[in-house]
């Protein structure tokens, strides 16, 4: 008995902390290394070339469907607009004149005062005259749309990631349209994880999970599992879970998350 004594306190120090150590392996087994992300996020510009007069954002605002975000230049396209327009009621005016003259020939045709040749020519002006005047129309559309696509808007409500471009800068979209502003939509954010082969048979869309970021944890499902494995790491895909943070919360894409699947 005397010899097993001094051994006693270590042994009874060992049976007590295994099971705890035990318990938090078993904690941290079922969650994964994740990496939050912006449910959408877009690059927004405008087709139309131009000196930007103003941007109304700043990063990290938050902005409603249909606020202005940056506006060029409209002078160019207000002009463009104004001759299209003069255009087409000239041309209006010409169709109208031409549908009147078939009109009379068609008559005088009737009253056999005139040949075939005549009505079909009189025929063919009034098609040449519908087609102008329907292509004035197109130019007419075309220039409206040039003079809103000077002003950009946001298409939904969302955060503005970035701003790419300064008042006075020109913007030249021939070959490629330049950025001018990045939205990012918040609700819901996305954690990105990876896992294997197996894992991504037993998943599906809508399967809860949960995330945690830091000391805060929140409720999510499962929104897609990529059907092809990474190139870099084969047998492994890619899971994103949708999960709704609190308003006012300040996550962000590319932090660190973990997810406890089931």
């Amino acid at each position: 008995m005397p010899p097993f004594f001094p051994f006693f306190p270590f042994f009874l120090i060992t049976l007590l902390l295994a099971p705890l150590t035990t318990l938090a392996e078993e904690g941290l087994s079922n969650e994964t290394p994740a990496r939050l992300d912006w449910s959408t996020r877009m690059e927004l510009g405008s087709p139309v070339s131009g000196t930007v007069t103003a941007v109304k954002v700043q990063s990290g605002d938050r902005v409603a469907a249909g606020d202005l975000l940056v506006t060029l230049d409209g002078r160019a396209s207000r002009a463009e607009l104004e001759r299209a327009q003069a255009q087409a009621q000239r041309l209006k005016l010409a169709r109208e004149e031409a549908e009147r003259e078939y009109e009379r020939t068609r008559e005088m045709y009737d009253q056999a005062l005139i040949s075939s040749r005549e009505l079909a020519l009189a025929e063919i002006d009034q098609s040449m005259a519908r087609a102008a005047h329907q292509g004035a129309l197109a130019e007419l559309t075309q220039a409206r749309l040039n003079l809103e696509y000077s002003q950009v808007k946001a298409p939904m409500e969302a955060l503005v990631v970035a701003r790419h471009v300064h008042p006075g800068q020109v913007i030249q979209n021939t070959l490629q349209v330049q950025p001018l502003v990045t939205l990012a939509v918040a609700h819901p954010m996305l954690a990105t994880l990876e896992v294997s082969s197996q894992g991504a048979t037993e998943l599906e869309p809508g399967t809860e999970a949960h995330v945690r970021v830091g000391d805060q944890e929140f409720q999510g499902r499962v929104r897609r599992v990529s059907l092809e494995s990474r190139e870099d790491t084969p047998d492994t895909f890619q899971v994103w879970v949708a999960f709704d943070p609190p308003e006012g919360h300040r996550l962000r894409a590319g932090m660190s998350a973990w997810v406890v699947l089931p």
